[in-house]
């Protein structure tokens, strides 16, 4: 009886420290992420050329409550934009209450140049603290030969 009291004062000190010190148990996580022609993620590619569309598809899992994904796209190599450098107008953040699948979607016009890009899904919980990230390296291929 001695060790059961012991065990349970133990037990509850221990609960009473985690929750004081705000302590999360979340396992959210970004549990895959791929890119597609097509907003079901059916056709699935790093490839895309001038009338496409780029679709990021970023699967969030475990998530109990909710959190956002930042999506953007960084020139590695296009001729005229500056590596590493996300594009204007290629940032959004989706916002997710639980499970889910948060979608990026751009669609390829003849301004932007041929090249290779990355494509960033940040997972950050709503303290704004980064929580998971995934990229994808892409191929954009521009019908004006440039």
């Amino acid at each position: 009886m001695k060790n059961f009291r012991i065990s349970a004062v133990a037990s509850l000190f221990v609960l009473f420290i985690f929750l004081m010190q705000g302590c999360s148990f979340s396992t959210a996580n970004m549990s895959s992420f791929k890119t597609a022609k097509d907003k079901e993620g059916k056709s699935e590619t790093t490839s895309f050329k001038t009338g496409d569309t780029i679709y990021g598809l970023a699967t969030i899992s475990s998530n109990p409550g909710k959190v956002k994904v930042n999506f953007s796209l960084i020139p590695e190599a296009a001729e005229g934009l500056t590596k590493g450098e996300s594009i204007k107008g290629a940032e959004v953040s989706v916002s997710l209450d639980g499970d889910g699948v948060a979608t990026f979607s751009l669609p390829v016009s003849a301004a932007l140049p041929s090249g290779t890009y990355k494509l960033n899904a940040d997972m950050v919980n709503e303290a704004g603290e980064k929580k998971d990230s995934k990229s994808a390296n892409i191929t954009v291929a521009n019908d004006s030969g440039e």
